[in-house]
């Protein structure tokens, strides 16, 4: 979803154990082979959801790689708009492949943040299996059915990203993307991504959905907390999503310390649930070879793109800004 808009809702230090959202149930193993079947049999087998906000642009690229899936069951795809001003809602009704797709526009501009969009995207889907994606990635062919089929061993499945096909290279040298086969790991616990991940709908909404309160990082929380439930997790370490990465400064700067400062929220969240904090040394490490590296010398010398600077120097300052407001840092 690009353009997130953030609002932090939470007053103070939040602990795993003073979390106001409701007890998860424990999730049941799947029957064999039953994952794929819907309950209505006329209804879709599987809801795509797309949280969206100002992407009308680059969205028709994500429906046009959905029309061409190779699953062969019937599927719907549902676009949660989380408050966009860019015409998305006739983008979505007037669309050529609204038939197609089984299109269903969502509003979900009531409150700013992705986890509210899939959330209510979720509220809206009819089918037993939810898969989702963002509006400004393209899924490969083989996505949907690779990622649901895995639903009849699991509860929660992910997969790779790929940044090769969206992206320049000058992109991808000054943003830096870890491979598919290091994607979804943590010191913690793994976790699935939410750009290309899918689950029953019954284990997201027995779960309670993704927090409202947590942002940037609110799938890799959804993550720990259907495992802590008993939920089954795997992740398909190929790349099946073509990820675009944000090109600007400044969305680079918004984009990175806000994934800096989810994860410390989210490692505050579960510290006592073992997850380990941040060092505080590490950061100030990190961020002294960064000042040594700062855009104001030639790049002969820093030997490192003003994008990466921006994104590094701001992950780490949005770690501390975290760490020190939810308990997640140590020496």
């Amino acid at each position: 979803m690009r353009a997130k808009r953030a609002r932090n809702t939470s007053d103070g230090d939040v602990r795993l154990t003073e979390l106001t959202f409701r007890p998860p149930a424990i999730v049941q193993p799947p029957s064999p082979q039953g994952a794929l079947l819907s309950s209505n049999p006329s209804g879709p087998a599987v809801s795509v959801i797309i949280p969206v906000h100002n992407a009308r642009d680059v969205l028709d690229e994500q429906l046009r790689a959905l029309a061409h899936q190779d699953y062969d069951g019937p599927f719907e795809v549902v676009v949660s708009d989380n408050g966009s001003t860019d015409g998305v809602r006739e983008f979505v009704e007037d669309h050529a492949l609204r038939a197609h797709l089984n299109l269903k526009y969502v509003d979900s501009s009531g409150t700013p943040g992705a986890s509210h969009a899939r959330n209510r995207g979720a509220e809206a889907a009819e089918g037993p299996l939810l898969a989702f994606c963002d509006a400004d990635d393209v899924v490969h062919l083989t996505w949907l059915r690779r990622i649901t089929a895995e639903l009849d061993s699991y509860d929660l499945v992910g997969t790779g990203l790929s940044t090769e096909a969206l992206n320049s290279e000058a992109t991808r040298a000054a943003v830096p993307f870890a491979p598919p086969s290091n994607q979804g790991k943590s010191p913690f616990r793994p976790f699935v991504i939410g750009a290309s991940m899918a689950c029953r709908a019954s284990t997201y909404r027995d779960l309670g959905g993704m927090l409202e309160f947590v942002h940037a990082s609110e799938d890799m929380e959804f993550s720990w907390r259907a495992q802590q439930s008993g939920a089954r997790l795997h992740f398909i370490a190929e790349p099946l999503v073509e990820y675009r990465l944000r090109t600007g400064y400044r969305d680079n700067w918004k984009q990175a310390g806000a994934l800096g400062y989810g994860s410390a929220h989210v490692r505050g969240m579960y510290r006592a649930a073992g997850c380990p904090p941040f060092r505080i040394r590490t950061i100030s490490v990190a961020l002294l070879a960064l000042a040594v590296r700062n855009p104001l010398l030639p790049t002969a010398v820093t030997r490192m793109p003003t994008r990466l600077w921006l994104r590094l120097t701001a992950a780490h300052l949005g770690l501390i800004r975290g760490g020190r407001r939810y308990s997640s840092l140590t020496w």
